[in-house]
Formats: C-alpha cells, structure tokens, sequence
C-alpha cells in the first residue's frame, strides 16, 4: 500500500552528538586485518546471512575506485588539497578513505586492486562489484575543469580492472553530458561492457534539468543503459551546486524513459521543492514523493548504499517500513565508507531497535577483516517494526546486466 508520509531528518546537533557517540564505540581506525578465520566463515550468524541468497545474483552497485595515479597507468588523479593542511577536511577525508579501503602508503593504485580483490574472493562465489569511473568536473561550453574536481578516475582505468580481474568486478561508466564527445564516449563505454552510467551532479557540474542534456538521455534509453545519480546533500566530494542533486531535478530522465537509480535514498540533505513554493524540505520527502508516482514505477529506482551511516538510521527505518518500494531497491557499500570506522556502528542500531544484541560482536568481527562482507551481513540482519529487507534487494544482477542485452 503506498504511504503518504511527512519526513524530517534528524538536527545537526543530535548528529554530532551520535557521532561522537559511534566514534567512542568504534574508534576512528580500521586495523585491516587479512583472512577472515574460519570460525567467522561458519558462524550461524553468516549461514544465516546467506541463506535465501543467490551469490550469483549479488552485484554491490555503487562502489568507487580510489587512486592517485602513483601506479603511473591508471590516470586517476586527486586534486593536491586533499595532502595539505590548508584544506583540512580534504586531507581529513582522503586519511579515511586510504584507511577505510586498506591501501598501502605511496601505492595506492595497485593496493586498491589487490585489497579488494582479496576481499571479494572471500565472498561466495558470483558476488561481483560494480567499479565507478568518475568524470571531471566541465564547464557549460564541455571543457574540463579539472581546478575545480576532486578526483577523476578515466574509464578506462575502470574497464582495465575489471578486465584483470573478471571474476570479481563489473564497472560503471563516467561522461559529461555537456561534452563534445559525449555521445560517442557513451556508445565505446557500452561496447566495452559498462553496465551503467554515474554521476553526481554537483561535483561535476551537471544541471540534470538542462536541455543540453537531452540527446545524451536519449541514447542512454536506446541503450538501455541506467544511471546511478547522487541525490541529496553531497559530503565526500565537495564542491559544485547542491541544487544540482535535488530529486525533482532528475524529471527528465525519467520522462526521457531512462532508469533512474537515485543513490543513497536520498538520505541526507535538504532540497528546495519545485512544486510547493520552494519551500525547503527534506530531500528525502521529494524522493518519496516521486517514488510514489505511478508514471515512474518501472523506471525509478534506489541503490541502498550509505543508508547504514550513523547519521541516516532515520531513513533505513521508513525504507524497511515501505515494502511496497523493496521490488525497486538496489544493495550496493559505497566503498570503501563501510570500512571507515566512524561512519557505521552496529551497537548504534541495536539501540535503535534494528539489531538483536548477538549480531553486534559477530559484525564488528567481521567488519576488522572484510567490510564489504561486514556491509552485507549488515544490512541482511537489520529489521524494524518486523519488518527487513527482501532478498531481491540484494539479487541486483538481472537489473544491470539488461544493459549489456
């Protein structure tokens, strides 16, 4: 049955008081330990997770790919802020992520391969994870701005990891709509297996409303290829106009009969909304709203991912409450956030109601040896009110390799 309900996050000053609170239970450091034991591998808890489930159907759909380019292949690069103290949120955040994703010290491109190949082989076999390439940051004309980008990573790169390792990986095209090129970038991406299209469109600078925008929906749709857009506040890559992230923004790639997969639930952040005034409301209300709107029931969709951070619990308890939206969930991490300490705490949701106090050990076990393991398990033994989320959420194959049809 579908639900009208008025949404409100939480204030700023219960986040940061959860924070500190998640942060004094988890410490801010990820010790990266290798090999899961065996005693994690056949504990009940894991059969448990796994059970009902078809590895062969699990595709994480939003993961990104961190590097600096110090293998001298990939071309990723990341804006020189991030290693100076006069941007210390920047440098703050590149320490998380270096530690969340396990990386090795002056060689991080190779290490972030190695590490998440290890930690993928520890998953059953068929689980894949979904590699986002990320475009620069353009200016209205198509130019690259790259003093204005946070990072890039070329898609190249991205098709090459997936090609060393196959068993493991899928990846996901990044291109500007404004450029030049973009269409034709479009069709060599799909040729070369992507399986989706990411953007986050403030960092990049992307209006999704603009008409420049259109021919590149058009194509997008005669591929059947979705996109994977950020909706909402955006934390990890500064930068750029909020307002390009609202949900109402994303109409015409609906409209233009693209898929549209908003990620996160649009969990954090407020939007001005375009049909009342502009009034200024959670994020979160305008993606129910389109959500609920029978014209777009084959077409929108939401990746979880983020959606276990200590800050957004409020939103996971309205998405488990909504079955009727499950069918149109995606299980993805954002990797490597699952493996930042700080951002995700199973004691916080057993005081929530959302885990049974026997789940709390075995996960935080599990998450010093494998977080993408740790995020699935997660996610599979959380439930609200009775209610969890389906195993179709997390069978997401059949959804992206439509594309490749």
């Amino acid at each position: 049955m579908t639900q009208h309900t008025k949404y409100s996050g939480t204030s700023t000053f219960k986040n940061a008081h959860t924070g500190l609170k998640v942060l004094a239970e988890t410490g801010h450091k990820n010790p990266n330990y290798v090999g899961l034991s065996e005693s994690l591998k056949s504990h009940k808890l894991m059969h448990q997770v796994w059970q009902g489930i078809d590895a062969t159907q699990v595709w994480d759909c939003h993961a990104h790919i961190v590097g600096s380019g110090d293998s001298g292949t990939s071309g990723a690069w990341i804006t020189p802020n991030m290693d100076s103290w006069l941007h210390p949120i920047l440098k703050i955040q590149k320490w998380f992520h270096i530690n969340g994703a396990g990386l090795e010290h002056k060689n991080e491109d190779n290490s972030f391969v190695a590490r998440l190949a290890h930690l993928s082989s520890e998953m059953p076999a068929g689980y894949k994870t979904m590699l986002f390439a990320f475009d620069w940051a353009h200016s209205e004309a198509g130019q690259p701005l790259k003093e204005n980008s946070i990072i890039h990573i070329p898609n190249q790169y991205a098709a090459n990891i997936v090609a060393q390792h196959p068993q493991h990986f899928e990846w996901v095209t990044s291109i500007h709509p404004y450029r030049a090129d973009a269409i034709d970038a479009l069709e060599l991406a799909h040729a070369q297996g992507a399986v989706a299209m990411k953007w986050l469109a403030s960092s990049m600078n992307i209006d999704p409303s603009s008409p420049k925008c259109t021919k590149f929906y058009q194509k997008l749709q005669q591929l059947n290829m979705p996109i994977i857009t950020h909706v909402g506040r955006e934390s990890a890559v500064p930068g750029g106009d909020l307002n390009f992230n609202n949900p109402l923004k994303m109409r015409n790639m609906l409209d233009a009969g693209v898929r549209v997969v908003m990620a996160h639930c649009a969990s954090d952040g407020v939007d001005k909304d375009f049909d009342n005034g502009n009034k200024v409301v959670t994020s979160f209300e305008l993606f129910a709203r389109m959500m609920d709107k029978p014209e777009y029931e084959g077409l929108l969709f939401s990746d979880i991912s983020a959606t276990t951070l200590f800050n957004h619990a409020w939103v996971l308890k309205h998405v488990l409450q909504r079955t009727d939206w499950h069918h149109r969930l995606l299980n993805g991490t954002d990797y490597p956030l699952p493996g930042v300490f700080p951002l995700v705490s199973s004691q916080q949701f057993y005081r929530e109601g959302m885990l049974a106090k026997e789940h709390v050990p075995f996960l935080h076990e599990v998450r010093k040896y494998n977080p993408i393991m740790f995020d699935f398990a997660l996610k599979r033994l959380i439930e609200y009110q009775g209610q969890s989320l389906a195993a179709s959420v997390f069978e997401t194959r059949h959804f992206f390799e439509a594309t490749k049809i």
